[in-house]
């Protein structure tokens, strides 16, 4: 999960390069594209990876990026944000921001894309996170063309120490999972601390948002059973058809937190990235 900053590695059928896009700061954000060779045209994914908010670059879902544009006509677009402690909270999240800001108002010039097409936004874990809190002020700052999909894997969407009363005996996983590879309530504090974001603010605490309408036209969520971050998920899953959002699930009983990036030699991430193949699939109906 360390960053790493490896040349890229040719893949016959795609298309894949890097460049930089501005951030608020001056600072520039390497991002990866990735694309079937000779198409134009094209939906756009913005991909955002894990590793807490601390850990992980361009490398941590490389594969997963390199699979979806091999088998669907989508530009995706792997982005490399800053990372806590050395850049702490909102720095990652802004990042992520600024590169969506990018792709709505200059990426159809700059890249072979139309957004009209498809724009979806997703990530895993910490990347989950920004797209939950990046598709909320999109809403709010009203930014167009508006998001028609929304991409959740492994996703957190509230701190543990302010979930909403209402839905507290709905988030149980949090305490309840403390012997998880990966995950675990303490390994949650601890990337918090490092973070720094406020447990209250919405851009970490999605979930208190007041209203979660017209995010997107449709959601797909992969939620790992054996997750202190299950419930949550399952939970917005819920919110999100309450607000007429076409939204699925796919759920991996007895599976750890990311375990496709954690336990990559295992044989159930083969039948994710199916999976996953199909959700982007119905995210681009």
């Amino acid at each position: 999960m360390n960053r790493d900053r490896l040349e890229i590695v040719p893949q016959p059928e795609l298309n894949i390069h890097e460049f930089d896009i501005p951030a608020r700061d001056g600072h520039s954000i390497c991002v990866r594209a990735y694309k079937q060779s000779g198409q134009i045209d094209l939906p756009l994914l913005m991909y955002l990876h894990g590793g807490g908010f601390i850990t992980g670059g361009l490398e941590t879902d490389d594969v997963s990026c390199r699979a979806l544009a091999a088998q669907i006509p989508v530009l995706v677009l792997n982005v490399e944000y800053r990372l806590a402690p050395e850049n702490p909270f909102p720095t990652g999240l802004e990042d992520s921001f600024d590169v969506f800001r990018w792709a709505v108002s200059h990426g159809s010039s700059q890249l072979p894309i139309n957004l009209q097409r498809g724009f979806i936004l997703g990530g895993t874990s910490a990347g989950a996170n920004f797209t939950a809190g990046i598709a909320h002020l999109a809403v709010q700052e009203g930014l167009a063309p508006a998001l028609t999909g929304l991409l959740f894997l492994a996703g957190s969407f509230c701190h543990p120490d302010v979930r909403p009363e209402e839905y507290r005996d709905r988030i149980l996983s949090v305490d309840e999972i403390n012997d998880a590879p990966g995950l675990t309530r303490k390994s949650i504090d601890y990337f918090a601390a490092k973070y720094g974001a406020p447990p209250e603010d919405k851009r970490l605490s999605p979930l208190l948002f007041e209203s979660h309408a017209n995010l997107a036209k449709k959601a797909i969520f992969y939620v790992c059973g054996w997750d202190p971050r299950r419930d949550e998920a399952l939970l917005f899953v819920e919110l999100l058809k309450e607000e007429e959002i076409d939204t699925k699930a796919y759920v991996y009983p007895g599976l750890p937190h990311g375990f496709w990036t954690t336990c990559p030699d295992l044989d159930v991430p083969k039948d994710w990235q199916r999976d996953l193949i199909e959700g982007v699939r119905f995210l681009l109906e």
